[in-house]
């Protein structure tokens, strides 16, 4: 009578370790901080300089003669309302950006850098039942967060977006600044699978 083999079986259970395995430039993800921070204001602060001041252009007072030092109209610098100099001008500058394989580096460097801070966990759709915010408190508990999704249903995410907590963020378009804006990030299994395809972790 023939034996049967034993069966093997392969486990595709999510690993984050392979976060940990990236290596990246701190000075990458400091540039990249940068210009998300940069591009994301909107540049329209505006000061006025001593020609735009709406005052009299009358000499404070004469030249000579009265033991101060000289001065001409009020809407210079050193006047209290008087124009400002070097101030901004109300003109946004060109914005800055970087190509597509420096975004990705900076990326997989900074979730990299949560993995082996313990910053970076995986939670299972399962954990969490749809449109019950009690069930979502409980596998992410109450410190701020970060919730990424990849292909989630709305009620689970409806759940989620419950909790006061949490931010919820779409793994399409993660990023760096977004992910350093939060303490801590949760992965879903399939924002985990898309992040992997996403940096070529795989």
């Amino acid at each position: 009578m023939a034996t049967k083999k034993p069966t093997t079986t392969i486990s595709n259970q999510p690993d984050l370790s392979v976060f940990a395995q990236v290596e990246v430039k701190p000075s990458l993800i400091t540039q990249a901080l940068h210009v998300y921070r940069e591009n994301s204001h909107r540049g329209v602060s505006k000061t006025k300089t001593r020609g735009e001041i709406n005052a009299t252009k009358k000499k404070v007072y004469k030249q000579k003669g009265t033991g101060n030092a000289r001065h001409g109209a009020k809407s210079a610098p050193i006047f209290v309302g008087g124009g400002v100099v070097f101030g901004p001008t109300g003109l946004k500058s060109a914005p800055k950006s970087l190509n597509q394989k420096m975004k990705v580096k900076a990326l997989a460097g900074i979730l990299s850098l949560y993995q082996k801070e313990n910053r970076l966990s995986l939670v299972s759709a399962t954990e969490i039942k749809e449109t019950s915010t009690k069930s979502a408190q409980k596998a992410l508990g109450r410190d701020e967060a970060a919730f990424v999704f990849f292909s989630e249903k709305p009620g689970l995410l409806k759940a989620v977006s419950n909790l006061e907590n949490i931010i919820i963020l779409s793994a399409r378009r993660l990023n760096v600044y977004s992910v350093a804006s939060s303490p801590k990030i949760f992965l879903t299994t399939s924002a985990y699978e898309h992040l992997i395809t996403r940096l070529k972790l795989i």
